[in-house]
């Protein structure tokens, strides 16, 4: 086994059933925190009926979930209803919706609150503003406001829309389930959420290392050619080379390629990022220059040493002739899926998003990941994927309940996050993860609940359709959990719980690996995107044709058509284009934060 690809996916024949239970298991069980917290601050648990507890406590193999401590002063007496605005789809079992489900029983349980949709959304970029803008000019806002585009929270504080919520905030919110988790990184999380040192919302945060990228390669062309993982940028050229020679792709005679890429140079699958990193440069990112200001990399001297690399690739054919037209996935991961390339720069779930295509094609597949390569002055970097995209949660103006909310929020995170407390939905429904022969089932048994999340069905951080939590290294800490407390449970102390999460196929493992691994180089390895908050005035008028310039020249650099020296006269166009101007903005907001 390579010592730098020591994980890979030797005698690998998954099914397809294989691959979905375990895949689904990973990329759904995000309900981990670090171990050995101290405890809620909280009164008891109460009396909450049986059947809402969640859990398999009847089941001989069964196990038990442990409920957190009820936050003080919950339930509250009478009840409260609270509206919210809602992303969709769901799916719900029948006689469940939105308003009435396992998940809101137990919160009214918990908490004594009932929640009332507002309104919904799909995936719509329109429709989400179309909605949020019509509650703004019908003066019907909900309490609570899900996923709030910047465009509509920017709308939102200029018209003095939404509660200000530091103070109740400062007291009531749970020092570890939300102040510690939203803490990483030197606050980044609150970069949006909190305006001039006053918090207007909460985050919205996803998981470390979302997109970072770990180097996948094809260990049996390693092996087939004779050559080791690459640990510089010219071994990774000579690799490809070596690929592409030797026509190890399954596709027709020459149709072999060095490295899967698409038109995102900087995007979230077969993205070229690292290649940039290596360079110390990150296309699209507001960094700091020797002064503390934030530079545009896009323009920076050292772009235009790496359009020149790539350049040369493109001539030596290790890119698909076409690869400009790719996009991220619908393409350049069709390389991957068919054999056609043995690299990629992808994020850990590359394990068990296009790799098991790629074995399905060709049983003898066999991937490996390892770390990225260092560039000519041995640098090693790659873009920074940010857990905190550019959304906000918000309450509306005068909303009286702020506390109650930020209360449920912790109770639901330390339910969901804290390993200890083996949450895994509710038995005897359709929100559980066994299917009809009693075995745990990832997939959703009975009830195709498009992949089954809970987190779809849950009101607010920790929750939402999209899967948000307080904390970005909840995925990571399960996988530890599960590597180092639950494996070194003996067989026969396993529950059905421990033999569904350390069964599988070596693609999942693979994935879990990868994971952890990603996650211990997230801040190492990463170059970070300093400006965030909204667009500029600037970039509103002009960033669009900017970006549009931007990547225009890119591509025709690297394939040719315009000479390498085009690089110089873009980034004076830019700049006299409105770049100048956007740098000022973006700086004069710097200093804001300083």
């Amino acid at each position: 086994m390579n010592k730098r690809f020591p994980y890979n996916t030797s005698d690998l024949k998954p099914s397809r059933r294989d691959f979905m239970r375990l895949g689904g298991t990973s990329l759904a069980a995000a309900m981990m925190m670090r171990a050995g917290l101290p405890p809620a601050l909280a009164q008891g648990m109460g009396e909450i009926p049986a059947d809402l507890h969640p859990g398999s406590p009847n089941n001989p193999r069964g196990w038990a979930t442990t409920l957190p401590p009820i936050p003080e002063g919950m339930p509250v007496d009478p009840p409260v209803t609270i509206t919210g605005s809602r992303r969709g789809p769901w799916e719900f079992a029948d006689g469940d919706d939105i308003e009435n489900s396992p998940f809101t029983r137990l919160n009214a349980a918990v908490t004594g609150i009932n929640w009332k949709l507002a309104f919904t959304w799909t995936d719509n970029e329109g429709e989400v503003l179309q909605k949020y803008n019509l509650a703004i000019a019908s003066d019907e806002l909900p309490d609570f406001m899900e996923t709030v585009p910047l465009q509509i929270y920017s709308e939102l504080l200029d018209n003095d829309l939404i509660e200000d919520i530091t103070d109740v905030w400062d007291e009531v919110a749970h020092p570890v389930w939300l102040k510690e988790a939203m803490g990483f990184s030197d606050g980044i999380a609150w970069r949006l959420a909190e305006v001039n040192g006053r918090k207007m919302g909460v985050p919205y945060i996803e998981q470390a290392a979302q997109n970072d990228k770990v180097l996948w390669i094809r260990q049996d062309w390693l092996d087939a050619v004779g050559m080791s993982a690459p640990t510089t940028i010219e071994e990774l050229h000579a690799v490809m080379t070596a690929f592409v020679a030797a026509d190890m792709g399954q596709g027709g005679e020459g149709t072999t390629l060095g490295i899967a890429a698409n038109r995102q140079v900087n995007t979230w699958y077969c993205s070229l990022d690292p290649i940039f990193g290596a360079w110390g440069v990150m296309p699209r990112f507001w960094t700091p220059d020797e002064n503390g200001d934030l530079q545009y990399d896009s323009v920076r001297p050292e772009i235009k040493e790496v359009l020149g690399t790539l350049r040369q690739w493109y001539s030596e054919g290790l890119l698909a002739p076409d690869f400009f037209t790719f996009a991220p996935w619908q393409n350049s991961g069709t390389h991957i899926s068919g054999n056609l390339a043995g690299l990629m720069y992808s994020p850990a779930f590359g394990a068990v998003y296009g790799l098991p295509d790629s074995v399905a094609n060709d049983p003898d597949a066999r991937w490996a990941f390892g770390d990225i390569p260092m560039g000519p002055t041995g640098i090693k970097k790659k873009a920074w994927s940010n857990p905190v995209p550019d959304t906000v949660y918000v309450f509306r103006k005068g909303f009286e309940h702020v506390d109650l909310v930020l209360k449920q929020m912790a109770w639901w995170a330390e339910l969901l996050q804290n390993p200890k407390n083996r949450y895994h939905g509710f038995e005897g429904t359709a929100y559980f993860w066994r299917d009809d022969d009693g075995e745990i089932d990832p997939m959703g048994g009975t009830l195709d609940l498009n992949g089954y999340d809970d987190t779809k069905h849950i009101w607010g951080p920790p929750g939402t359709n999209g899967g948000s939590r307080t904390d970005p290294f909840y995925e990571t800490n399960w996988i530890k959990e599960r590597r180092n407390v639950w494996a070194n449970t003996p067989d026969g102390e396993r529950d059905a719980l421990m033999e569904a999460f350390l069964g599988g196929d070596p693609l999942s493992v693979l994935w879990d690996e990868a994971n952890v691994f990603a996650v211990d180089h997230w801040e190492a390895d990463g170059i970070k995107n300093h400006f965030l908050t909204v667009p500029t005035r600037t970039m509103e008028r002009a960033g669009a044709s900017l970006d549009g310039l931007e990547a225009e020249t890119y591509i025709n650099i690297i394939n040719g058509q315009e000479p390498l020296d085009r690089f110089d006269a873009f980034a004076e166009e830019w700049r006299s284009g409105g770049g100048d101007r956007i740098t000022d903005e973006v700086n004069e907001w710097w200093r804001g934060q300083m």
